[in-house]
């Protein structure tokens, strides 16, 4: 295939900071068109790019453009779900950030669509592609440190509040972090329970955990999104003769057994496109945009993540674990 053609849509710092060094970093792509409304934002884009690329006030018009082989998307939560289904109605594949829906009733209509789709879709999971989880997960493969008992994700940030949302925390999370739990258990979920904070107004509370019945094997995720600590992502892991504590940012892997200590370090690809995996992610999206297969992120592995995070809703509302349906969305 020749030169990959990309549009993107938006131009906030995740395009500047993450998808434009991804994208140059692979090589295999050159964007040729950028959505945008305000001037300012244009003027940015007019300063980085020239006239080298076409500029479009309105997105349709973007994925109207018959030049353009793909397209990425990074606005606002509020705007994913709208944005991809119209993506869906073009021809071109589409790389997408979670949440697929910024509310309940929004999740399953673009679920649906994504499942029906004919072209390339990518999902931006790009937690899962860091090279520590895949080494964590060899060593709990390999029982290295026995049988695992429990997986505890630990998220810190100072992300902020967000009142007045329709989707709890965990849910919001679900289709990065527990996709990473999936893999290190190796197994999904058949029931979940979320323990939440109080105080914000909506569903979405500044603390809320996440706990993940993997018959037997507990898994936890831990978030605070206000937190007066900095950014901080942490993986521990508990088996019954060592543990594995993994620090998702810097990719350092930390093994303790009655036989031997190690550290060790597992990065992402360097220099990162601002947060670890990214320029993985990007790197699968082209492999599939060029190869015409379904990428790894394809719409029945969101689909599966998603039940789970709905699943955490109907926790939230009943106060008890909640069976997933791993079903529901077929």
């Amino acid at each position: 295939m020749s030169t990959i053609k990309i549009g993107i849509i938006g131009y906030g710092k995740w395009v500047k900071n993450a998808y434009i060094p991804a994208i140059t970093n692979d090589g295999r792509a050159t964007i040729v068109a950028i959505s945008a409304k305000s001037d300012a934002t244009i003027a940015a884009i007019q300063s980085q790019f020239g006239d080298t690329i076409a500029i479009y006030t309105n997105y349709k018009e973007l994925l109207n453009d018959p030049s353009i082989d793909a397209v990425l998307i990074a606005v606002p939560d509020a705007l994913h779900g709208q944005i991809v289904l119209d993506a869906l109605d073009s021809d071109k594949a589409i790389f997408y950030e979670p949440p697929i829906g910024h509310t309940r009733d929004l999740i399953p209509k673009v679920l649906h669509k994504l499942k029906n789709a004919s072209q390339i879709t990518h999902a931006d999971l790009e937690l899962g592609l860091i090279p520590v989880v895949s080494k964590a997960a060899e060593f709990i493969k390999h029982k290295t440190i026995g049988d695992v008992q429990t997986v505890t994700i630990d998220l810190r940030s100072n992300w902020a509040t967000e009142p007045d949302q329709d989707i709890n925390t965990i849910n919001r999370l679900s289709l990065w972090y527990v996709h990473v739990l999936n893999i290190l258990v190796d197994a999904t979920p058949n029931r979940v329970c979320i323990m939440d904070g109080y105080g914000v107004s909506g569903r979405r509370q500044n603390r809320s955990t996440g706990l993940f019945d993997y018959n037997g094997i507990w898994g936890e995720l831990k978030v605070h999104i206000d937190s007066i600590d900095k950014l901080t992502i942490t993986v521990e892991i508990i088996g019954s003769e060592g543990d594995i504590l993994i620090d998702i940012l810097t990719g350092k892997l930390t093994l303790r057994t009655k036989e031997k200590n190690m550290t060790a370090y597992f990065p992402a690809l360097q220099p990162y496109a601002d947060w670890p995996g990214m320029r993985e992610s990007v790197t699968h999206f082209l492999d599939a945009v060029e190869s015409g297969k379904p990428s790894f992120a394809n719409p029945n592995l969101v689909a599966e993540l998603q039940a789970i995070g709905m699943a955490t809703e109907k926790s939230k509302d009943t106060g008890n674990w909640v069976v997933v349906d791993h079903h529901i969305y077929n």
